[in-house]
C-alpha cells in the first residue's frame, strides 16, 4: 500500500485539528438558456398542485419546451478550509462541493459549523481537510446566503450548471479564493448537486478532474414518483425563515414524509441529526424540480474518473428504496452516463438512504471515495 492510500484509511485520525476556514461572497455573472415549462394560470403552488405538475413534466421526458436566455448576476456565498495535513501532491487540488435541495453548505460540515454534530462525524469538509485537500463548500443560488434568483425562470439546471462553470474557472484564475490558484478541481456533489456534476461534464467537460456523485440515479422518474410523500408547499408559508420570499421557493413541509423519503431505514442514522435537518431544511425552487430530468444525460465526452454513492434504500433515485446491487443497480447504470470516464466506479453502503454525508455509514462512505481519489492519482 502507498503512502497516499494508507492516508486514505487512516482520515481524521491523522490530525484532530479543525480545518482553518473562511466564509467568501463570490460575485459572478453567468448565462444559460433555460426552459420554460407550462405554468397554468393562477397556479397556487400547493403541494397537490406542485406534484401533479412535476410528475406531467417529468414523466413527459420526450416533450419539447421554448428556451429563453436567461443571466445571473449576484453573489454566491462560500466557505473555503485548508488542509489541516500537507501533502506535496494535493497542494493544487481543491474538491469543490455542491448540495442538494433544500440544503445548503452546512450540509458537508455535518449540520453546523464550526462543528457538526458529534464533532466532525457527519463532516465531509473535516475528512477531506484530514487528507490534505482544499475544499470550497458553497451555498447554490437559491438557498442559504446566496442570491435568490427567480425560482421558476432562473432556477433550472442549465443557468445553475452555468454558475457552477464560472465558479471552476475561478478556482483555477485565482480569482475565487484570494491568494491561491488550482490546476484541479474535484467536483463533489449530493442529490441535485450530483445532477449539476453530470450537467457539467456534458456541458464542460475539460472543467473537472473527477466526480464524486453521491444520492445520484440515471433517472429522474423515482424522483418524482416519491416526491409527494414531503408535502411541498410555499417556502413562505411553511416558516418564518422564509419570509418574503415568492412563489416558487418550496420546503419540505411533511416531517414522516422527509424521514422516509431521503433518510431511508430506521436504525441507519441518528435520531437527532435528522431532527436538525428537518427543523434547518432549506427551500428549493420549482423551476429545480421541473427541469432535473434535464441534467441526467450523457457526458460523451468526459474522461474524468467517476465514483457513484448512493444507499441501498435510497427513496430518490431507486423506486420504492430498492436500489438493489450489482450491474441492474441505478448506481451502476449512472456509469453509461460517462462512456469515456478513465473509470467510472460505484459503492452501495447498506442500509443507507439518500442523506449519504449524514448516516451512521459517513465515515466509509468518505474513506471510500478518498481511497477512489487516491488510487487515481489526486
Amino acid at each position: 500500500m502507498t503512502l497516499i492510500s494508507m492516508l486514505a484509511f487512516l482520515g481524521p485520525l491523522l490530525c484532530a485539528a479543525n480545518p482553518n476556514c473562511t466564509v467568501l461572497t463570490i460575485p459572478l455573472t453567468a448565462e444559460a438558456s433555460n426552459e420554460v415549462f407550462p405554468i397554468p394560470t393562477g397556479f397556487n403552488f400547493s403541494a397537490a398542485a406542485t406534484d401533479a405538475l412535476v410528475q406531467t413534466v417529468i414523466g413527459n421526458a420526450d416533450t419539447v419546451y421554448p428556451v429563453v436566455p436567461t443571466t445571473f448576476t449576484g453573489v454566491i456565498s462560500a466557505r473555503y478550509c485548508k488542509p489541516t495535513v500537507k501533502i506535496a501532491n494535493r497542494t493544487h487540488i481543491i474538491q469543490f462541493f455542491m448540495s442538494g435541495v433544500t440544503e445548503n453548505k452546512l450540509y458537508w460540515s455535518g449540520l453546523g459549523y464550526p462543528q457538526g454534530i458529534d464533532g466532525d462525524e457527519y463532516s465531509t469538509i473535516a475528512y477531506a481537510s484530514s487528507q490534505g485537500y482544499h475544499v470550497l463548500a458553497i451555498d447554490r443560488i437559491g438557498v442559504g446566503n446566496s442570491a435568490h434568483p427567480d425560482p421558476i425562470l432562473q432556477l433550472q439546471v442549465p443557468l445553475e450548471e452555468a454558475v457552477s462553470h464560472e465558479l471552476v474557472l475561478m478556482l483555477k484564475a485565482g480569482t475565487a479564493v484570494p491568494d491561491r490558484k488550482f490546476n484541479k478541481v474535484i467536483f463533489v456533489g449530493h442529490s441535485y448537486g450530483s445532477v449539476l456534476g453530470n450537467a457539467q461534464a456534458t456541458n464542460h467537460p475539460g472543467d473537472i478532474a473527477a466526480f464524486i456523485l453521491t444520492g445520484f440515479g440515471v433517472s429522474a422518474i423515482p424522483v418524482a414518483a416519491g416526491l409527494p410523500q414531503v408535502v411541498p408547499i410555499s417556502a413562505e408559508l411553511y416558516a418564518p425563515r422564509f419570509a418574503g420570499f415568492p412563489p416558487g421557493y418550496l420546503a419540505f413541509s411533511s416531517e414522516s414524509g422527509r424521514r422516509s423519503y431521503l433518510w431511508g431505514k430506521p436504525g441507519s442514522f441518528n435520531e437527532s441529526v435528522f431532527e436538525t435537518d428537518f427543523n434547518n431544511e432549506d427551500d428549493v425552487g420549482l423551476g429545480e424540480l421541473l427541469s432535473i430530468a434535464g441534467g441526467l444525460k450523457l457526458a460523451p465526452n468526459s474522461t474524468a474518473p467517476v465514483y457513484i454513492i448512493t444507499g441501498d434504500s435510497d427513496d430518490v433515485f431507486c423506486l420504492a428504496a430498492a436500489c438493489g446491487d450489482g450491474p441492474n443497480s441505478p448506481q451502476a447504470q449512472a456509469c453509461a452516463l460517462f462512456p469515456k470516464a478513465s473509470t467510472c466506479q460505484y459503492f452501495i453502503p447498506v442500509g443507507t438512504g439518500h442523506m449519504i454525508s449524514l448516516h451512521y455509514s459517513a465515515q466509509e462512505s468518505f474513506q471510500k471515495y478518498h481511497a477512489f481519489l487516491a488510487a487515481n492519482g489526486f
